[in-house]
């Protein structure tokens, strides 16, 4: 492996001086207030053709930075709602680098004022590292949440139950804004359903991270960047929303700008109900004779389900510009949720060997409080060379689950419910308190022409404790503990990480080499379980490794890109993997953690090619992942109880090609999609048993996009999954189809979007499952089809949807006019 890294990190710099260029740089800012623009677009001309070379733009210093070969040119800067600058520069390469100065754009009131849609962001972008998608375009989003803006990312798969996968691998480590947060603590999917998808920006796919990224997540990273406006002034955005099943909410964004400060807030609302259930059918055998299966009980058991999730979340904070070059922030984010669902889970036992059967009916209240609040400070410091920066963060925040419920049990003689043989009363609680701390630096420095070097660290330390308890009411009216419910475990995960990596652009030619170390240590302790000091239930769990990473990019040309890069990965057993808590809803089906896993190691090979047309781009991508230590999830039966639980299961290898295109078929329609196809071989061993399996799966999506006229925008969306199978079982496909209708009102200020999720009721989430003296059949489903209508009204945006240029050198409009042309010679 050292010798590898050693052989592309000579590549990356042996043609470093082949390709010489001139490097011109400059500052933009505004003349009004003398604040620099982030985000204007600079783009240079020769002369005296005016052919487009090539562009960039601003970083928040206001500054840019161009490779020029020698001749004459014309400098373009725009932003905007402000008048064009030109600045005509001659390089007769005298000089290796070229300072243009300061470069001031002015406000142009009439362009500001008439304005409605100057420019739309890329649906989709591709950058070393990572892919970005702008969710903006997708009219579904605005009345959805986190979640369901997830179920619209190519590549990303979300079950019934709000779990997350890439690529069909569940490892996946969820970010805000470049950061773990309280808003994806302890519980992921019920933080990101309280997430109004109008407060997204973009989300960016990372499914080879390099080594600046922490090594946590075998498939990859999702980052979710939240919206904060920089521009001048005042700006900010109201959404109301309603629909059924009984659902409504508010968001309000709000923006303010003034020359040094900027102060952002947002405020989000939701309270929605779902109706779900499902089906379990078990068939428990005792043994085979002659080929027949002697039954010893058949179960049909269902499941209603009635859940309201209501949630606030509340962002506010500041960026301060110390300097042109140094930047501080600090955010508050506060989150408070809470869950009731009214499960009734209905049981009818059939005993062929006796002729008997039995009638079961299991309801349970429950309700669960989710208060978090996190801050964060962070400072940013850019310097004179382009590329050069130093990025520091404090980030803590403290995120809490308290639950309740009532379960009241009946046993009828049959269906019927004439006669009750017998009662069962039980009440469940759990306390469960998280802290995290985290802190890192990070350092970039530009060396040679067009070569990188980064250099950082990062320390993380969590802590959770869960108290949980289940109790029986007995013949006097007392509740009793059980004490096989009844728990009080900790959970402590420190991790400390160094990385460094080389970087080098040369012509056609780009790449980056890197290497992370992380030294681990998770404690745990179940309180009250004896052990003798070599069990792996208590104590702490220390190992340190080392992560490589390389990426490599190619460009044929304008049209043309290919990428080639690798890098080793791990998923530490979290949490509530860990945690010994059980389910009890269902008291036939628990499921539990295991205090006793281990990490999973995985190494992820991509190689990828995008091809761009004018109104199109196609992206192919191959990919090979090596799984070690995998964790599969093992079901077990006692006293005729099933017991889930994970376990570390042995070695997958997974083939796979990902299709992503998208275009503008005309003027008024858009299509763009994935598909996502890949063979999976596991092979591991459970108590002693060996299960090699082999798995085909297929998962695609396709995005249609109508504009009728100018009345309104339409849009189909259809998600298919296929079926999989695991070593004890196998997932059943499904597919849904969802639904948006939006249109421009009040003059371009205002959308109202209509949705409908799941259009055909067809999304469900099951399969089968073995093991032994077993069979069982489930399928199950959170929400139904489900109506929505949303509202937005922008105030000071004029539907802009600008939040940075399209691509680098912007487009060809010239609807400012005017401007200042200055000249020079170098």
């Amino acid at each position: 492996m050292k010798r590898q890294l050693l052989v592309l990190l000579t590549l990356l710099f042996s043609f470093q001086y082949t390709f010489a260029s001139i490097t011109v740089k400059g500052h933009v800012y505004d003349n009004t207030t003398g604040i620099p623009m982030e985000y204007a677009t600079v783009r240079a001309c020769t002369l005296p053709d005016s052919t487009f070379v090539t562009g960039c733009i601003t970083e928040p210093t206001g500054q840019f930075s161009l490779a020029l070969e020698k001749g004459r040119y014309v400098l373009e800067i725009q932003y905007m709602g402000y008048l064009k600058s030109f600045k005509n520069v001659t390089l007769d390469g005298s000089k290796n680098m070229v300072d243009v100065g300061r470069i001031g754009l002015s406000p142009d009131q009439q362009v500001l004022n008439e304005v409605e849609v100057v420019a739309e962001l890329s649906t989709y972008e591709m950058t070393l590292d990572k892919r970005v998608f702008n969710v903006g375009k997708d009219v579904s989003n605005t009345a959805g949440n986190a979640i369901e803006v997830l179920e619209n990312i190519p590549a990303v798969s979300v079950d019934v139950e709000g779990n997350v996968s890439l690529r069909g691998d569940d490892g996946v480590r969820i970010l805000i804004d470049g950061k773990e947060s309280g808003l994806s603590g302890m519980s992921t999917q019920d933080a990101l359903r309280t997430l109004q998808g109008d407060m997204i920006e973009r989300i960016e796919v990372i499914t080879n991270p390099s080594v600046r990224y922490d090594a946590e997540g075998s498939a990859g990273i999702i980052n979710i960047i939240l919206k904060k406006d920089k521009r001048q002034g005042f700006n900010g955005a109201v959404n109301i929303r309603g629909g059924y099943p009984w659902m409504y909410g508010a968001s309000l964004s709000a923006n303010y700008r003034l020359r040094r400060w900027n102060f952002f807030g947002s405020y989000g609302f939701n309270n929605r109900s779902n109706i779900g259930g499902g089906v379990n059918l078990t068939k428990r055998y005792s043994d085979i004779i002659d080929g027949d299966t002697i039954f010893t009980q058949l179960t049909d058991q269902t499941t209603e389900r009635r859940m309201r999730r209501m949630g606030h979340n509340v962002r506010v904070g500041a960026d301060y510009y110390i300097t042109d070059h140094d930047i501080i922030s600090a955010a508050f984010v506060y989150r408070y949720g809470r869950l009731e669902t009214h499960p009734v889970v209905k049981y009818f036992d059939q005993y062929p060997l006796q002729g008997t059967s039995s009638y079961d009916e299991r309801a349970e209240d429950y309700a669960e409080y989710e208060p978090m609040y996190e801050v964060t400070l962070d400072y940013d410091k850019t310097f004179e060379r382009k590329g050069r920066s130093l990025k520091a963060n404090v980030r803590f925040f403290t995120n809490a689950e308290n639950s309740s419920s009532d379960i009241t049990e009946k046993v009828y003689s049959d269906k019927n419910m004439e006669q009750v043989l017998s009662e069962l009363y039980q009440k469940t609680g759990s306390q469960q308190n998280m802290r995290n701390l985290q802190a890192s630096i990070d350092y970039v420095h530009p060396f040679l022409t067009k070569a990188q070097w980064e250099i950082g660290g990062k320390y993380t330390n969590r802590d959770i404790n869960s108290i949980s308890e289940v109790t029986e009411k007995d013949s006097l009216g007392i509740y009793n503990p059980l004490s096989d419910y009844c728990y009080d475990f900790n959970y402590n995960e420190q991790v400390a990480a160094l990385y460094t990596s080389l970087g080098n652009d040369w012509g056609r030619w780009s790449g980056q080499i890197g290497l992370r170390a992380e030294m681990t240590n998770i404690f745990t302790n179940l309180k009250g379980y004896a052990h003798d000091g070599t069990d792996s239930i208590n104590g702490g769990k220390p190992y340190f490794d080392f992560f490589p990473s390389a990426h490599l990019n190619y460009s044929v040309d304008e049209f043309n890109q290919f990428q080639v890069s690798y890098t080793r990965r791990i998923r530490r057993p979290g949490f509530w993997q860990m945690s010994p808590f059980r389910s009890y809803n269902d008291n036939r089906n628990i499921r539990m953690g295991n205090p006793s896993l281990t990490p999973t190691y995985m190494d992820s090979y991509e190689l990828g090619y995008i091809h761009f047309w004018d109104k199109a781009s196609f992206n192919f991508t191959a990919y090979y992942r090596h799984g070690t230590n995998t964790i599969r999830s093992y079901t077990y039966m006692v006293d005729s109880v099933f017991y889930s639980m994970p376990v570390n299961f042995g070695k997958a290898d997974d083939f796979g090609v990902e299709l992503v295109a998208q275009g503008q078929m005309t003027k008024w329609w858009n299509l763009n999609g994935n598909v996502n196809f890949f063979r999976s071989y596991s092979n591991g061993t459970i108590n002693g048993k060996e299960y090699p399996t082999e798995s085909w799966m297929l998962f695609g999506r396709a995005v249609s996009k109508f504009k009728i006229k100018n009345w309104f925008d339409f849009q189909l969306t259809a998600h298919v999954m296929g079926p999989h199978k695991e070593p004890l079982g196998m997932h059943k496909g499904n597919w849904w189809i969802d639904l948006a209708v939006s249109k421009e009102i009040l003059h371009g200020n205002g959308t109202i979007t209509f949705n409908v999720r799941d259009l055909f009721n067809s999304r469900s989430w099951g399969g089968e499952s073995w093991g032994d003296g077993f069979w069982q059949y489930n399928t199950s489903t959170w929400n139904r089809r489900s109506f929505s209508l949303n509202f937005n009204y922008r105030i000071n945006q004029q539907n802009m949807k600008r939040n940075r240029p399209d691509s680098e050198g912007g487009g060809d409009d010239d609807g400012g006019g005017g401007g200042e042309e200055q000249s020079e010679e170098y």
